[in-house]
């Protein structure tokens, strides 16, 4: 019989090098996980002969994988998918008086390489005749996207590649799902928006989406993965709110030659978005951005009785998460 989700489960682990050893398979990336996508190919290369149109045979190169992953963003592990991005947290221990540090506000504070930020998943499925257990070897974090609207939870998005994959196991025993999952998930009543060190009100969305533009790397004598490098990391992102004034076009209308050229936005912070659990002892999640440039100003809205609004799109070029969980 066909069987649903409720016979799988996905964790994972930060490896030592690219496609190495990795930790305890116990992570969870959020609440309400879900694997939207998964392929894995060897890149077939049909090979042809003189006197004939069928192939005559098949060659295979590569082997590469993708990875489709969606959650909720939670208030207590969930920040750990900013280690596939940043590293191990620069500082903290998670409390509010000392919360983890991902990333910097200072130009080339990013890591330049993947080392320590690749990770290993693991994919369980019992299906009906047989029990599957896949692991995901040197996966990288291609691109992460966070997503905050009315009336609903903040979800998360990401897109992985991976170059090492082995025959699954099929052994009972070896089927446990060892993923803690605690988090109490964030709404969109637990964010708050700031631009310019202004706090942005009636927010309707926003969304934030890093992108690590790596790629996998080969070499001679093997078709699994040997390495990864990191390319351009692209951080961007779009809000739509209530069209209350004229300082975001006047941020615009700065972007051109003359007296009041502005490169950035500027103010402290630039870009701040926020999302608290609002408890006595909170905790929390705070992504801080430097370097704002506003790509684009967009206005819908305008006609009869239809609320008005602005609709910015934006890229900043440093980026600091800071996140406290106990």
């Amino acid at each position: 019989m066909v069987r649903t989700g409720a016979y799988a489960y996905v964790n994972y682990a930060f490896e030592s090098a690219i496609g190495g050893t990795a930790g305890t398979l116990n992570k969870s990336f959020g609440l309400k996980t879900a694997v939207s996508s998964l392929t894995l190919t060897t890149n077939r290369i049909n090979l042809g002969k003189l006197g004939q149109v069928e192939p005559s045979s098949f060659a295979y190169g590569q082997q590469s994988g993708t990875l489709g992953l969606s959650f909720v963003l939670g208030n207590t592990t969930s920040h750990d998918i900013f280690q596939a991005i940043y590293d191990t947290p620069a500082s903290g221990s998670g409390t509010t008086s000392s919360p983890y540090v991902y990333g910097s506000l200072s130009q080339g504070g990013a890591s330049k390489d993947f080392v320590g930020q690749s990770f290993t998943t693991e994919i369980g499925f019992n299906g009906d005749t047989d029990y599957m257990i896949r692991t995901l070897k040197g996966c990288i974090l291609n691109s992460l996207n966070i997503t905050a609207s009315i009336g609903d939870v903040i979800n998360c998005s990401a897109e992985c590649v991976y170059g090492k994959e082995d025959a699954p196991s099929n052994a009972s025993s070896a089927f446990s799902d060892d993923g803690v999952e605690n988090s109490t998930p964030f709404t969109f009543a637990h964010g708050t928006l700031k631009v310019g060190g202004v706090l942005i009100a009636e927010v309707q969305d926003v969304d934030i989406t890093f992108s690590q533009n790596g790629e996998l790397l080969y070499q001679l004598g093997d078709q699994q993965t040997a390495s990864a490098i990191k390319k351009s990391l692209d951080i961007t992102g779009r809000f739509r709110a209530s069209w209350k004034n004229d300082d975001m076009i006047d941020k615009v209308i700065a972007q051109l030659k003359g007296a009041s050229y502005a490169e950035t936005f500027g103010g402290s912070p630039e870009f701040e978005l926020f999302f608290t659990d609002g408890a006595s002892s909170p905790k929390y999640i705070k992504i801080t951005a430097s370097g704002l440039g506003i790509g684009e100003h967009t206005v819908s809205g305008l006609e009869p009785v239809e609320p008005v609004f602005e609709d910015i799109t934006w890229q900043v070029k440093t980026c600091k998460v800071e996140a406290v969980d106990q």
